[in-house]
């Protein structure tokens, strides 16, 4: 089994009988990563870990190119890419504890929680205006209008071929729920806080994970965004916690 990163948060995961795909967005004009909407043609299942812009807005896109898709997700982003023109057949909405069996995996659903976003000061927004990529602030205002988060990211446990692997929706645990441990691959998001180191530790130190993967880092829609430094958290973990790659593969 090995597992692929398209940039932002989108994780391939390919063993059992097939592959599946996390999250397929691509990023905006200006981004420091190089992702085209082929890239997700011919995948036929795609997960979601929650509703927020750059977790589902390409989603109708790829459905048009690959019409035999579906798509699994919880009650807000199926409606808003219901909404969007998706069509109902290619969807299943899915509940916190559900246990799906999709091409050779098993994939367990269930309740993670969102980073607290940091909140918009008057340098940011200012900087924001006077960044040539600021033509990207308007779609992202008006697709942030529709794509909502509300409390519904999911986190995902995928188990093939004697491997488990967690994928993350965002950098947060909910205390309320018993989460696996010790898994072999936990594929982190870092991004979403003011500063991800504190929350980053506290994931790694409640899950302890054989392995990290750091995704989301990257400057995926400028001016809103920028490259997120992971020095730290990974010389704090020695090896133990490294960062995914374009494309690269990664053996599980």
């Amino acid at each position: 089994m090995y597992l692929i990163w398209h940039g932002t948060a989108s994780i391939e995961i390919v063993g059992g009988e097939g592959r599946i795909l996390f999250d397929p967005f691509v990023p905006l004009k200006g981004s420091n990563v190089d992702v085209d909407i082929a890239e997700y043609d011919g995948f036929t299942d795609i997960f979601v870990t929650h509703g927020h812009v750059d977790h589902i807005s390409d989603i109708p896109r790829i459905v048009k190119r690959t019409p035999n898709v579906h798509v699994y997700c919880t009650r807000t982003p199926w409606n808003t890419l219901r909404n969007k023109g998706v069509p109902r057949e290619n969807m299943t909405c899915i509940a916190y504890g559900d246990i799906l069996h999709v091409k050779g995996f098993t994939i367990t659903a269930l309740h993670g929680r969102h980073a607290v976003l940091p909140r918009l000061t008057k340098e940011r927004l200012m900087s924001w205006i006077h960044s040539p990529f600021r033509k990207n602030i308007i779609h992202l205002f008006k697709e942030n209008l529709v794509c909502k988060e509300n409390d519904e990211t999911v986190f995902y446990l995928v188990e093939a071929e004697g491997k488990t692997i967690a994928v993350m929706g965002s950098l947060n645990l909910r205390e309320d729920v018993e989460y696996p441990r010790n898994m072999d691959l936990l594929v982190l998001p870092y991004n979403g806080w003011e500063d991800n180191y504190p929350p980053a530790i506290e994931v790694i130190e409640r899950l302890k994970p054989k392995k990290a993967m750091l995704d989301h880092y990257d400057d995926t829609f400028p001016p809103l965004t920028t490259e997120i430094d992971t020095k730290r958290i990974i010389e704090t973990y020695q090896g133990m916690v490294e960062r995914l790659g374009l494309r690269k593969k990664i053996e599980i």
